[in-house]
C-alpha cells in the first residue's frame, strides 16, 4: 500500500523510502541493496540492534529470514516529508515465527511492532535507517 505524503511538500527520497519498504516486504535482499548506501546505518532505538554498513544489514535481514520468513510492514499510517532527504513512516512490522525467538516469539507466535522510521536519503539511495517503536 503506498500511502501519499501527510504534507503538500514532496521529495525525490520518497520513491527511494518506498522501493526500500517494497523490496523489504518481498523478502528481496539484492533489491535492498540497490537502494542502500555501502555504509549504510541501521539502528533499532528500541531493541538494541545495529549494524554500520549494508552487507551487515544484509546478513542481518537474512537471520532474521530463518525464523520470520514473512516479516513485513503493513497498517502504513502516515508518512511525513520532513526535508529534501528525510522521510519517516508510521507503520506496523508484523511476523509470525517458525522457531522460539528468545525475547521476540514463540514458534507459531505473530509479533506486531508500531513502529515509525526515519530514513535518510542522500543521491538515491538510503543512508540512514532509524526504526523506533
Amino acid at each position: 500500500m503506498t500511502t501519499q505524503p501527510s504534507t503538500a511538500r514532496t521529495s525525490a527520497a520518497v520513491p527511494v523510502v518506498e522501493k526500500f519498504i517494497e523490496a523489504y516486504n518481498s523478502g528481496d535482499v539484492a533489491a535492498i541493496l540497490e537502494v542502500t548506501a555501502p555504509d549504510l546505518t541501521v539502528e533499532h532505538h528500541n531493541r538494541g540492534v545495529k549494524v554500520d554498513s549494508a552487507q551487515a544489514f544484509a546478513d542481518l535481514l537474512a537471520s532474521f529470514a530463518g525464523a520470520f520468513p514473512d516479516k513485513h510492514f503493513e497498517n502504513r499510517r502516515a508518512l511525513h516529508v520532513v526535508d529534501d532527504n528525510t522521510v519517516l513512516v508510521e507503520q506496523t512490522w508484523v511476523a509470525t515465527a517458525i522457531a522460539d525467538v528468545s525475547g521476540w516469539a514463540q514458534t507459531g507466535e505473530t509479533v506486531r511492532l508500531d513502529v515509525c522510521t526515519r530514513f535518510t536519503v542522500h543521491e538515491g539511495v538510503v543512508t540512514e535507517y532509524h526504526d523506533y517503536g
